[in-house]
């Protein structure tokens, strides 16, 4: 099992620039493809970028064997911090935090993140498996509190074709996507997700400016604790004829949008 902390940031469709040469900027602008925004959907459209040469293999882990009896022992790496654009490991996944302005930061730690946000335009933070996979499990709980737009999932983006996904388990005062490419349901881990398919059209990614597809899975019931099983998710949507590319990372994400807020984040990936 792979544990550990933190939403760092980059390709996220509430999305996060990062320090690659991937450029972008973060989600939420509103502009562009089926899921632009207006006061008629009550919330913005993201989209996302990223990118980093920083990687961990779907194979990585936190936990290591204890030589006394070959159980697995808590990563002991120290917390970090980090409050301005960055791209990292810690406790084997690899974290992205990104935001334009306001204030936030993102604390890394053993057993999960934080991230705390205020007065910001957009902000991200994510940790997960580079490049991961379909097989993955995501097991966390969160303290989360937005006050305005938010989201809380799983996130990535596949290249080949390349595409943007979302696994939304809860969110702030507006629910993804709006409305926009309803194609399905898919039945996953006690509750009913909607799937979507939306288009962003000449926007940030993880390869430049560029026109894709963003995939979601949207929960009908919120909630801030559980299981994501995401090939639950993949596999509805292959049968959907939503067809990913190869993985480039399966992520935890959290995402401000003109909002404040906070989380506190335990999270494991196996």
């Amino acid at each position: 099992m792979t544990t550990g902390g933190g939403t760092g940031g980059g390709a996220t469709t509430g999305g996060l620039a990062t320090s690659s040469s991937s450029g972008g900027t973060g989600g939420f602008d509103g502009s562009g493809g089926a899921t632009t925004s207006s006061a008629s959907t009550g919330g913005p459209a993201t989209t996302g970028t990223g990118g980093s040469d920083v990687t961990a293999s779907s194979s990585a882990s936190v936990t290591v064997s204890s030589s006394a009896s070959g159980g697995p022992v808590a990563c002991t790496e120290p917390n970090l911090e980090v409050c301005s654009d960055d791209i990292g490991m810690h406790c084997g996944l690899t974290y992205e935090y990104w935001k334009d302005r306001g204030d936030g930061c993102l604390v890394n730690k053993a057993d999960g993140f934080s991230v705390n946000w205020s007065n910001i335009n957009n902000l991200l933070g994510r940790k997960g498996v580079r490049p991961g996979g379909k097989d993955h499990v995501v097991t966390y709980e969160a303290d989360y509190r937005p006050n305005g737009n938010s989201y809380l999932g799983v996130y990535g983006w596949t290249t080949s074709p390349l595409i943007e996904y979302y696994i939304i388990d809860s969110w702030g005062n507006w629910r993804p996507p709006g409305g926009e490419g309803f194609v399905g349901t898919v039945e996953s881990d006690g509750g009913t997700y909607d799937i979507y398919k939306t288009q962003r059209v000449n926007q940030p990614s993880i390869e430049g400016t560029a026109t894709f597809y963003q995939f979601w899975s949207v929960r009908k019931e919120k909630r801030t604790s559980g299981t994501i099983t995401v090939a639950n998710h993949f596999d509805a949507w292959g049968r959907q004829g939503l067809t990913l590319g190869t993985f480039y990372e399966v992520s935890l994400v959290v995402e401000g949008y003109q909002s404040s807020g906070s989380a506190d984040v335990k999270v494991s990936i196996e």
